[in-house]
């Protein structure tokens, strides 16, 4: 599964040596339908297949397995060119290589090449790009035009690299809310966001741009932000944006009007009037190179034909294959399980077993009546679901034409829980059970089924979207079904091994998809509902973080154009209600404009829940404006 948030590093460390325990040897099972899944399991999550990161030669050997199970079921290839493979290409990460610097010159002409990771760091903004201008102090790097407040006022940057503040002048005082034009937190302030800063700067024509840290960010640490942090679908920078420590840049502001950053923050906060000067003397020479990652990824898709009336109508039966590898992407194992092999049995070796399971069940029923059920393994599922929505752009079968969509992620966690909620009744293995409201009748359906097969706690939840791949076929109005046994210490940590895997549980799941599918393969067409219910999960121990002002769409991160095109648009949500369409590309929010996702958080930042703002698009060349009201 796809993670939402990350725990922070110190306490998944701690988790992931704790729990470094060896696990008991599964013993085989007598029963043949068990003993197969925990073999299919034990491969999938074993050290051959080497995690089944995008980046790995082990998801080949994970994906050849799927396609000679699916072929042993008697699954045709879905591809004209006779391939069980769906190719598709994803933009994965970016990294820095070299030459990456910062070379300062002073007015004696010495000079001094900082140290990357110590002494700065390239933000994540950056491009590969280089600048060499002399330098302007812009204090926080703010125009308020509105607050009379303009930190380039009288002070000409064009071809000159700015050096700012972060944040906002008075940010740590609550009581004063000036330059907090939206919202009660500082945080935010539509000012503050970096990506506002860059693009001020790019207003007045800078060559580059210095960053350091406010009082407030620097704390007794002073830390760099990691380019990381901010290189995925961000890239606001025509040049360089670096961020340097405070006692790096003190010394070039000795030479000016003032002494320290300190000083310069204490003046500017005190009567809010900008201190801005240049830097005479010194000049900067800045480099960054930055690296794109691709990989080449396929999902994999077998078929089994309908017969009769229904036979030209599809049902979606999903897993991801994929996990993370060596846990360089995506990893809660925090510095000790960096470079260790994740072995991903649960997220998603289960689910992919279950779906072989599947394909074997279905394909051993001779002359089956009712529609076509299509086996999908999705790729790429953890950095973004780039599988199931490359299929989905691509669909091998008319999306209008799929009756439903079944995904399972996570199912190999099962464990008893109380049936009441005072906890001390019988116990039952604890199943959750997402998209209920997607469909017409989707909730009787799945009671049914556990009534016959399962017999499971269940948790029914109506919300279609999600971390995983069903969310891709819900954004495409498909009604969806996604099971889910629960998150564990063990989530995308290298202990999340094939002998802690209840096979008996996850058979039993399987055993409620074949019936739900079953039954959805031959009985009236669901019809699909939006749902307004957001993704919550009743496992999920760690509070959420709380959201802002939103439109409730799906960037499209792979999008190099100008603007933010929308991936998606939830059904249902403001962005759905206020004319927003899959497709368009947002370039403007409450007459600011938006270049990438960068600029779009920033000028949501700006807009107020409940309150109609203007938002022009592009659609198919034309500029469309429309009126939403966030949510």
């Amino acid at each position: 599964m796809s993670p939402r948030h990350s725990a922070p590093a110190v306490l998944a460390g701690l988790m992931l040596v704790l729990s470094v325990q060896p696990a008991p040897a599964q013993k085989p099972f007598d029963d043949p339908v068990l003993e197969r899944m925990r073999k299919d399991i034990f491969f999938l999550a074993g050290p051959e297949c080497e995690g089944r990161g995008v980046e790995t030669k082990g998801i080949e050997k994970a994906a050849d397995y799927v396609v000679a199970a699916f072929k042993d079921a008697g699954l045709r290839p879905a591809m004209k060119d006779g391939s069980y493979f769906q190719p598709f290409t994803i933009t994965a990460g970016v990294k820095l290589d070299k030459p990456t610097k910062l070379i300062l010159t002073g007015p004696k002409d010495d000079t001094k090449e900082l140290k990357l990771g110590t002494d700065f760091n390239p933000m994540g903004f950056s491009p590969t790009s280089k600048a060499s201008a002399g330098l302007v102090f812009v204090g926080y790097g703010v125009t308020a035009p509105k607050l009379k407040y303009d930190d380039y006022e009288g002070i000409d940057v064009a071809g000159k690299i700015v050096v700012m503040l972060r944040r906002i002048p008075r940010y740590s005082e609550k009581g004063d809310k000036r330059f907090d034009t939206t919202s009660p937190s500082a945080d935010e302030s539509e000012f503050a966001p970096f990506a506002a800063k860059i693009e001020n700067a790019v207003a007045h024509k800078a060559a580059g741009i210095i960053m350091v840290n406010d009082t407030t960010a620097a704390g007794p640490r002073d830390p760099l932000p990691q380019f990381l942090n901010h290189a995925m679908g961000t890239e606001p920078a025509p040049f360089p944006v670096m961020f340097v420590k405070r006692e790096v840049l003190d010394p070039l502001i000795a030479s000016g009007p003032v002494r320290t950053v300190a000083d310069i923050e204490t003046l500017i906060d005190k009567d809010l009037k900008p201190r801005s000067f240049e830097i005479k003397g010194w000049k900067a020479e800045a480099e960054v190179t930055v690296v794109k990652t691709e990989f080449k990824c396929k999902n994999i898709v077998g078929v089994l034909d309908g017969h009769g009336p229904l036979a030209d109508e599809t049902v979606v039966i999903g897993a991801h294959y994929d996990h993370i590898g060596y846990g360089t992407f995506g990893s809660l194992g925090g510095p000790a399980g960096n470079g260790k092999l994740h072995y991903g049995a649960d997220d998603n070796a289960s689910g992919t077993t279950g779906l072989i399971e599947l394909a074997r069940r279905f394909g051993a029923i001779k002359d089956r009546q009712g529609r076509r059920l299509v086996f999908i393994a999705f790729s790429a599922e953890e950095r973004g679901l780039f599988g199931s929505q490359f299929y989905c752009k691509n669909p091998l079968f008319p999306l209008d034409k799929t009756a439903a969509m079944i995904n399972m992620d996570m199912i190999g966690r099962t464990k008893p829980v109380p049936t009441d909620w005072l906890g001390v009744g019988e116990k039952k293995d604890r199943l959750i059970v997402y998209g209920t409201g997607t469909g017409d009748g989707f909730e009787k359906l799945v009671d049914a089924g556990n009534t016959r097969t399962g017999d499971f706690r269940l948790t029914k939840l109506a919300a279609g979207s999600g971390p995983s791949d069903h969310d891709s076929f819900y954004r495409k109005k498909v009604p969806v079904l996604f099971l889910y046994t629960g998150t564990h210490g063990e989530y995308h940590r290298p202990t999340d091994v094939p002998e802690k895997i209840n096979v008996p549980g996850m058979k039993k799941v399987a055993d409620l998809v074949e019936y739900l599918a079953a039954e959805l393969a031959t009985r009236d067409r669901p019809k699909y509902f939006a749902t307004k219910d957001p993704w919550s999960d009743p496992t999920e121990t760690r509070a959420a973080r709380p959201a802002g002002p939103k439109l409730s769409v799906l960037p499209d991160y792979n999008y190099e154009g100008e603007g933010m095109r929308l991936e998606g648009v939830n059904a249902g949500g403001p962005g759905d209600k206020g004319g927003l369409k899959e497709g368009d590309v947002i370039v403007e929010i409450g007459g600011k404009p938006v270049k990438n996702v960068g600029g779009y958080m920033t000028a949501m930042s700006g807009t107020k829940a409940g309150t109609p703002t203007d938002i022009v698009v592009l659609r198919k060349e034309k500029r469309v404006t429309l009126k939403v009201t966030p949510e």
